[in-house]
């Protein structure tokens, strides 16, 4: 009895001390995760874990293939996929990353990682619209080439001219507007405005004194846009004009000047014409359901709208913080702002995946079956079925001093290979749940080892 003690206090104590270490994995087990790979060449579980420690060791060149094939043998296995997607962003391949995330935020079996990658999705959005718009303006020659389509549109940001600075943001918000109303027929490809924005400022970082134009034309010719919107706000007292000139790309001539001047407070009715005159100079008629769309009202507020926009300029410039308290500000001064609430919602979740780090992600993974997975790689082993029982249950370490249904039932069981060795003990509550038992998340387990008589029990 006291060597079955005994044995149990060691095992114990060295999955917990196996999960609570998630450093960096030592050339010896790379070396046995190496060879155990050798032996077992179509082992998901073992690509995983060979994966997972070259991902440790910052060898991402190495982890890539690897994870890759683990996530071909087995595509829905959920550790595989988050380190796949953190390999992949360390490389700066974001849109692998984003397919990788997703994959786990699908199939993963921790929720505090999912919600983790579900904010860290957010943020990636605003890294790849950057890292797009570098590699379009250094590809320029090349996709300027490529005349676009009259039906394909961008609307660039308006410019502001007035004695009112604080109104300058309207440019950005003006620009949102129309953007989605144009998008309401399905006769017209429109580009989304943050692409179109990212793309303008990666030209006038590239190409200093670059002028709005110049750079709006090139930003039409990359996007592959044969219209371009362009044009400004300016105010005069209490009055607003709005001209929105329309640019065919290709041939670089104005085909369409649409414009409206009235007072602040019919701001949106200067939207609506000015939308309304872009359809008539692209040859495009609108069906009843999408005029009356159109003339909706995005809010009751001209505030709220305000603020609106200039949430939208602090999300262009990655400043998720401050636009979410922005949108925040609009959504009080209207509740029923539709728009300002997906807004609001999106840079939060962008804020807070902004702060994740690796670090961050591991100890979500801490006291999990997904955990014991990464411990078990950092200490160059290869775990094909975490035990999560004997972690986290006062009754699977009681079933297994004293065995009893309930301890039958809840006693952890896992199987681990090292250099060929497997052993193995089933786990049928985890079996039939298939969760990571995070009902009982931490426990207070006493063991009594007596001192054996030296003429032993």
């Amino acid at each position: 009895m006291a060597s079955r003690r005994s044995l149990l206090m060691l095992s114990l104590a060295a999955l917990l001390g196996g999960c609570a270490t998630m450093g960096t994995v030592g050339p010896g087990g790379i070396a046995r995760l190496e060879q155990e790979r050798a032996q077992h060449p179509n082992s998901a579980s073992t690509d995983r874990a060979l994966g997972i420690a070259y991902y440790q060791a910052d060898r991402y060149a190495d982890a890539r293939p690897v994870l890759d094939e683990a996530a071909r043998l087995d595509p829905t296995d959920g550790t595989t996929q988050l380190f796949l997607g953190m390999t992949a962003e360390a490389q700066n391949d974001l849109p692998a990353a984003r397919a990788a995330y997703s994959s786990y935020v699908q199939h993963g079996r921790t929720a505090r990682v999912r919600h983790l990658l579900e904010d860290r999705l957010a943020a990636l959005n605003h890294k790849e619209l950057l890292l797009a718009a570098k590699q379009q303006v250094a590809g320029e020659i090349q996709l300027s080439s490529v005349p676009g389509t009259p039906t394909t549109v961008a609307v660039l940001p308006l410019t502001f001219s007035g004695a009112d600075t604080t109104l300058r943001p309207l440019g950005r918000g003006l620009a949102e507007l129309l953007t989605t109303d144009l998008a309401r027929s399905p006769k017209l490809t429109v580009v989304e405005r943050e692409r179109v924005q990212a793309l303008l400022d990666e030209i006038k970082l590239q190409q200093s004194g670059a002028t709005d134009s110049s750079s709006g034309v090139l930003a039409g010719r990359i996007l592959r846009a044969g219209s371009l919107v362009a044009g400004g706000i300016r105010q005069t007292g209490s009055d607003i004009r709005v001209d929105a000139p329309i640019v065919n790309v290709n041939r670089d001539s104005i085909v369409g000047a649409p414009s409206d001047s009235r007072t602040l407070d019919q701001l949106f009715t200067i939207e609506q014409n000015i939308a309304f005159g872009i359809f008539q100079s692209l040859g495009v008629t609108l069906t009843t359901a999408e005029r009356d769309a159109i003339t909706q009202r995005p809010t009751k507020s001209l505030a709220a709208f305000l603020a609106y926009s200039r949430g939208l300029t602090f999300q262009d410039e990655g400043r998720f913080d401050d636009a979410s308290q922005q949108f925040d500000q609009a959504l009080r001064l209207d509740p029923g702002f539709s728009a300002a609430a997906q807004r609001a919602q999106q840079t939060h979740a962008a804020a807070q995946g902004a702060q994740i780090t690796v670090s961050t992600v591991e100890n979500g993974l801490r006291g999990t079956g997904e955990g014991q997975i990464v411990a078990g790689a950092t200490a160059g082993q290869v775990i094909t079925q975490p035990n999560v029982g004997l972690i986290n249950t006062v009754t699977s370490t009681a079933g297994s001093i004293n065995p009893s249904p309930t301890g039958a039932a809840a006693a952890g069981g896992g199987q681990v290979t090292n250099n060929g060795n497997t052993g193995s003990k089933n786990n049928p509550a985890a079996t039939g749940t298939g969760n990571d038992n995070p009902s009982n998340k931490t426990a207070h387990v006493v063991i009594t080892i007596p001192i054996p008589h030296p003429g032993g029990i």
